[in-house]
């Protein structure tokens, strides 16, 4: 074809629905010339229409210098494809519109810049297609460039997890998403403890993460992060379980040794169950002089009766607690054990008996009931004076394992003066205590 003269031309014959894109060169007597851009494709068709204004435009923050803006996309495009919009601004009462966006803007939000600080601006926004511009949607009332100031708040999302469960020698991040203005500071702190060595804090404006590296039962707890500002504070608690082995058993102590080469042993339950219950103890024992541990036995109590141990020999004991993750460090007596009787100096307890006095009417028959203890058992013996008392059908005596009594039907009267005495013993040490009669009361003299 001919060249054309004219900076515009309509083409003619071309098939409908179908889209073209074009270009145009300039002709001289020399030749041809470089081609232009390739046009936007455009289809063969009817003419469409402008689209219509968006439905919504809201200023969406601000600054001492800026103002952001967002809108909805136009419920009409005028059946061609919308390639952007066009932001203009009006200060104070002007009238006069001012683009302000070179280029189109092909998203729904836009951020003004270089506002001066307290000035009050309106804005409207128009879309276009390739028909043209189309009706513009006005800001609903005036907006100042000026910070806002927006409590701190945690954007949580569906792989947001506040538990976590974590092996031993493993680690875990806790980590969230936060904004305000001003921008939050964050801060970590473990509920009960301190953060762990291993431990590692990072924040960046708008996120904040807690990573626990090789994790033993020692990281197990609450942890909390504290994201504030000067409008407000937010926090959030993860929870960490370490499933470990379980910490040793506490005060593993001598409770008692027995007369039949047994020894009752004693303890308290771990402070670190390794994140899963404690299913029971074991107890181990070593001759002295030896290194060899040998388990005698299990349980589940915080108790455990050792038998069948030789007479005279000398044991150290330990205890390790069990969980599903396995067996903890053991935990040993503080000191070794020699297995015999204990000897235990005989004593009497008066603290039954009220001002240590006992009162009793003339002619009526009296009771003196006196708690006793030692070991080996004591051996009681009753006095009248320098008299030794036995059953008769007067004098009444009993002895159990833990008390002795006195029975007596001799009256007041005929006693005045005089001393009962009730003497315990063993090999090792002799106790004894008078009973003197004083008028009408006996009293107690230790």
């Amino acid at each position: 074809p001919d060249p054309i003269v004219e900076c515009a031309h309509k083409v003619l014959h071309l098939t409908e629905d179908m889209e073209y894109e074009f270009r145009v060169m300039a002709v001289n007597d020399a030749g041809v010339g470089t081609p232009s851009n390739i046009s936007l494709p455009i289809k063969a068709a009817e003419p469409k229409d402008i689209p219509c204004a968006p439905s919504v435009v809201c200023v969406s923050d601000s600054s001492n210098s800026s103002i952001s803006l967002e809108w909805s996309r136009p419920a009409e495009d005028g059946g061609m494809e919308i390639l952007g919009y066009i932001i203009e601004m009006v200060t104070g009462d002007e009238t006069e519109w001012k683009r302000v966006n070179p280029e189109l803007v092909p998203v729904t939000n836009y951020t003004v810049m270089g506002l001066q600080t307290g000035v009050q601006y309106r804005f409207r926004i128009a879309a276009v297609n390739h028909v043209g511009r189309g009706e513009e949607k006005e800001t609903l009332e005036p907006a100042q460039a000026v910070d806002r100031l927006v409590a701190p708040q945690v954007d949580i999302d569906a792989n947001f997890k506040q538990t976590h469960i974590v092996k031993a020698g493993g680690s875990v991040c806790l980590g969230i998403h936060f904004r305000g203005k001003p921008i939050p500071t964050a801060t970590w702190v473990k509920e009960e403890g301190e953060l762990s060595t291993f431990s590692e804090v990072t924040t960046t404006d708008g996120y904040t993460s807690l990573s626990l590296d090789s994790c033993s039962r020692n990281d197990t707890g609450k942890y909390t992060v504290n994201v504030q500002n000067s409008s407000g504070t937010k926090t959030i608690t993860f929870t960490v379980k370490v499933m470990d082995t379980p910490g040793p058993p506490q005060n593993v102590a001598l409770k008692e040794v027995s007369r039949d080469n047994s020894v009752l042993l004693g303890w308290v339950k771990p402070e670190h169950d390794g994140g899963s219950r404690i299913q029971g103890y074991i107890i181990e024992a070593k001759p002295k002089g030896t290194d060899k541990w040998v388990v005698v036995g299990t349980t589940q109590n915080l108790f455990y009766l050792v038998q069948r141990l030789n007479k005279g020999d000398e044991y150290d004991f330990s205890v390790k607690a069990k969980n599903e993750s396995g067996l903890s460090k053991p935990k040993e007596t503080l000191a070794s054990v020699v297995v015999k009787e204990p000897h235990i100096e005989p004593a009497a307890d008066l603290s039954e008996i009220p001002n240590q006095l006992i009162t009793s009417s003339s002619g009526k028959t009296f009771t003196i009931d006196v708690p006793i203890s030692g070991r080996p058992a004591p051996k009681v013996t009753w006095k009248l004076e320098e008299m030794r008392l036995k059953n008769t059908d007067r004098v009444t005596i009993k002895v159990t394992k833990d008390r002795t009594k006195l029975l007596t039907a001799v009256t007041v009267k005929e006693q005045r003066g005089k001393n009962f005495s009730v003497n315990s013993s063993h090999n090792l040490v002799t106790t004894n205590l008078i009973l003197q009669l004083q008028a009408t009361s006996f009293k107690l003299l230790c």
